[in-house]
């Protein structure tokens, strides 16, 4: 996997890559929504996707990782691009070695 060039006005304390996951999404008791992650670094992603979502929502991720199996992360969301998609800062990981797990996949050459 390539890390994205990053910009001198890039601060992100965390590598970036340009990927392209199905994610399921869902904001306190809504029904989950399809998107795209774009963007993904360990400590947030980018999420394509036309759903309503507002700053500081909390929303549960699932992504679907070909050959990996599904990473639940909880996030919140830190800005918006209307009609086009929002960045997430992950907060919380499932159980069971999920931030390892995407550590893992960021480091491998998936």
């Amino acid at each position: 996997m390539k890390p994205l060039a990053i910009g001198i006005e890039d601060r992100r304390a965390e590598r970036r890559y340009r990927v392209s996951f199905r994610v399921h999404l869902a904001r306190e008791e809504t029904q989950e929504v399809e998107g795209e992650v774009t963007d993904l670094s360990v400590g947030g992603c980018f999420v394509t996707s036309g759903v309503e979502v507002y700053e500081d929502d909390l929303v549960k991720l699932r992504l679907e990782l070909p050959g990996h199996g599904d990473l639940i992360i909880w996030g919140n969301i830190v800005f918006l691009i209307r009609y086009v998609g929002f960045g997430v800062r992950f907060g919380a990981f499932s159980q069971g070695g999920a931030r390892e797990k995407l550590m893992d996949l960021l480091d491998s050459d998936f």
